[in-house]
């Protein structure tokens, strides 16, 4: 009975000052934090539970000793388990945008390989391992929205800086094997070209182009192969079509690659992408609050990222090494001991919520955000960025035309598709643009929803891709922009090769 008393007084006292030691370590480390007082609060109480009687201290010191075992082993094992899906800090890797968390992530992915046996469940960062253990150096996809951090106030600044001040690069590591995403069940890896972009390389070498093509994910072609995107089927009858779309592009990203690159081109046309379900959000949530961005809107701004090329590459690709490593890395003895996977996913478990017609809350939630109307504010800023885009390509007789592409929740759930609509295609009219407006094709398709993976929310499949690509060609050829400018410069469309992308399931 002295030695179970006395083991349970050294329990007592070494809780006590595990407590007071984990509380000036976290002080140290992050500064004082209200919460970090509990810490102090579980010492006394420990320190008081001395003057309870022999019988007590020993039952609270078993007490004590259990629920820490309990509790450190499933943390222990939440924290180093083989599944990328159970690591917090992997869902940006995860590759799938339209996923809440890993949770819902993780239930989405088996519930397709159920489906369809031979889905790819692997995350990105595991075929970027799986390539490489075979000697192909290959790096995941990587785009400007992730290479901000929070700067003065509530603006943004990229992480990235040199001599010329900040840099922002606005597209991804040139001629470099790109593993891109799986929304159908197998991974689209692809060969950037000599700027970062997805084309066939050798694209750039005329200097010029009939068609520049600008848009966030979907038109840079997630998750199709080059040939059967959108931009693909159109380059197959314009092959003088340079794609300058990039992943979580923006009205203003949009802007700034237009400058950075596209007006090198002297583009005949220039397609301009308008995604109803995010570009708005984007250009409200994320790029106004960028100086860099917003300087974009003056005729004179650039960065002159075409010329340093090089530089870009050696900035990506040690972003990317660094991103992978941290993702990969063991956790932190900091992060178990503050059992931060245990309580991710009780959080997890606890948050779930019930669906709404048939789809998760956090779904519901996202559709009634993003299609909620826009400010006059943002309306007008995104009029601004429209009107410099055609201002930058009036000298040689360009032309913006405004392709506006559906959501799928239009054809799903209506009611919580952008409220925005009209006063785009009105905006876009009203400063003299065409608009290729792309609901009616998709509407009168026989089963709308059959155009994206698995009927699910997600982007176009190829079946959607070459709907609108097809339907873009034709409203091209009746407005005769591509035509009429050839025939006023006296020259023949360009041909080129095709780019090199395929579809990988494993090794």
């Amino acid at each position: 009975m002295k030695r179970l008393t006395r083991l349970g007084d050294i329990a007592l006292v070494g809780g006590s000052l595990a407590c007071v030691m984990s509380f000036g370590f976290l002080v140290w480390r992050h500064g004082l934090a209200l919460h970090y007082l509990n810490l102090l609060g579980v010492a006394v109480g420990l320190a008081v539970g001395l003057r309870l009687s022999a019988s007590h201290r020993i039952n609270l010191a078993l007490c004590l000793l259990s629920t820490i075992i309990a509790l450190y082993s499933a943390e222990v094992l939440l924290a180093y388990s083989s599944s990328v899906l159970n690591h917090p800090s992997a869902t940006v890797w995860l590759d799938f945008p339209q996923d809440a968390n890993a949770r819902v992530a993780a239930e989405r992915v088996n519930r397709e390989k159920q489906a369809n046996k031979k889905f790819d469940t692997r995350s990105r960062l595991e075929v970027v391992h799986e390539f490489r253990a075979h000697g192909i150096m290959v790096y995941p996809d990587v785009f400007p929205t992730v290479l901000f951090a929070p700067g003065p106030g509530t603006s943004i600044r990229s992480i990235f800086t040199s001599d010329r001040g900040e840099v922002l690069p606005l597209s991804g590591p040139a001629n470099t094997t790109t593993v891109f995403c799986n929304e159908s069940g197998e991974y689209l890896v692809y060969e950037s070209d000599e700027h970062g972009f997805h084309n066939p390389r050798g694209i750039w070498q005329k200097g010029s182009a009939d068609i520049v093509a600008l848009g966030d994910s979907y038109a840079h072609g997630v998750c199709v192969s080059s040939e059967h995107s959108f931009v693909g089927v159109i380059r197959s009858q314009y092959p003088a079509t340079i794609n300058l779309g990039i992943n979580g592009d923006g009205p203003l990203a949009m802007l700034a690659t237009l400058k950075e690159y596209g007006l090198s081109l002297k583009p005949k046309v220039v397609l301009w992408f308008y995604y109803e379900g995010n570009d708005l959000r984007d250009l409200d949530t994320r790029e106004k609050n960028s100086p860099l961005l917003m300087n974009y809107l003056k005729p004179s701004f650039s960065q002159g990222l075409l010329e340093h090329q090089s530089e870009i590459d050696q900035m990506l690709k040690s972003y990317l090494e660094t991103a992978m490593a941290s993702v990969t890395s063991q956790a932190s003895f900091e992060s178990i001991m503050k059992i931060q996977h245990l309580r991710q996913a009780v959080y997890d478990l606890y948050s779930r919520r019930p669906s709404q017609q048939g789809l998760s809350a956090e779904l519901i939630d996202h559709f009634t955000l993003m299609g909620s109307p826009a400010t006059s504010d943002d309306l007008m800023l995104f009029q601004r960025t429209l009107a410099e885009a055609q201002r930058s390509v009036s000298p040689w007789g360009g032309k913006v035309v405004v392709v506006y592409l559906p959501t799928w929740e239009r054809y799903r759930i209506p009611e919580l598709a952008s409220q925005d609509r009209d006063r785009i295609l009105t905006m876009a009219k009203e400063l003299g643009m065409p608009v290729l407006d792309l609901h009616p094709a998709v509407s009168a398709h026989p089963d709308p929803l059959s155009l994206f993976p698995f009927r699910r929310y997600a982007h176009y499949n190829e079946e959607g891709h070459k709907l609108v690509g097809e339907e873009v060609v034709k409203q091209l050829r009746q407005l005769q922009l591509v035509e009429e400018a050839n025939k006023r410069m006296g020259v023949s469309q360009h041909s080129y090769g095709v780019g090199r992308s395929s579809k990988f399931q494993g090794f």
